[in-house]
């Protein structure tokens, strides 16, 4: 981390070293109306002419922005900054803001999009965990499903199996029925029999005994008759 601060600190002076050593000074436009930055140095001396003699009117910060009025032939440039108009060296402006602006902005965005990518991550993280009591909870209802498919399939066939039962049952009751008809009407008929039997015992019997009467009344043997004197 303190490598980086002084990497930071020192990214300013490198880089308007570079730019001096690159940029000549034609290449700032000389177009008026434009908009320039402070180059990447603490301050910069705002002169009252175009030359290093003429007295200084005010120090700009490094990354100050002002408006480009003119530029001689000298390299120097005519700025308006803060109501103030003076001379500063062309080579002291850039088309942009300065490195150290720049990195600040680019790290302003690196934290937001690291923020806004731990965010993700959390967001991610929490829709996993859901899919996952999710998926959980669909293969429970589907088991649950599944038990609830066989009991009803267990259920109607137990079901077919009752009325197939009851259909016997009442094919059992109806012929019980029928048996208890033709028993009641067996049974009439065994007393009707009964009856008749002991009438014919009945007669039978009056008609042997009739029979035994009428044959010892005719068929009696005669007695031996007693002679005379005998007692």
């Amino acid at each position: 981390m303190k490598k980086f601060s002084n990497f930071k600190t020192l990214a300013p002076a490198i880089l308007l070293g570079l730019s001096i050593l690159s940029q000549p000074v034609q290449a700032v436009e000389s177009a008026a109306g434009g908009v320039r930055y402070i180059t990447d140095s603490f301050e910069v001396p705002m002169r009252s002419g175009a030359s290093h003699k003429h007295r200084i009117k005010r120090m700009v910060k490094s990354g100050s922005e002002v408006k480009l009025l003119e530029v001689n032939e000298e390299g120097w440039a005519k700025v308006s900054y803060a109501g103030t108009e003076g001379w500063m060296p062309a080579m002291m402006l850039e088309n942009q803001p300065i490195a150290r602006d720049r990195l600040d902005a680019q790290m302003a965005k690196t934290t937001a999009v690291e923020a806004k990518l731990n965010d993700l991550k959390q967001e991610l993280s929490t829709l996993q965990i859901r899919y996952d009591e999710t998926s959980n909870e669909l293969k429970t209802v589907k088991q649950e499903k599944f038990e609830i498919t066989q009991e009803l399939n267990r259920l109607k066939e137990v079901s077919s199996g009752a009325v197939e039962l009851d259909k016997q049952n009442q094919e059992m009751k109806a012929r019980l029925s029928r048996l208890e008809d033709d028993n009641a009407i067996m049974r009439e008929q065994i007393d009707q029999s009964d009856d008749a039997i002991k009438r014919q015992w009945f007669l039978t019997g009056g008609g042997v005994l009739l029979l035994g009467l009428l044959l010892g009344r005719f068929f009696r043997v005669p007695k031996k008759r007693q002679k005379w004197g005998e007692l």
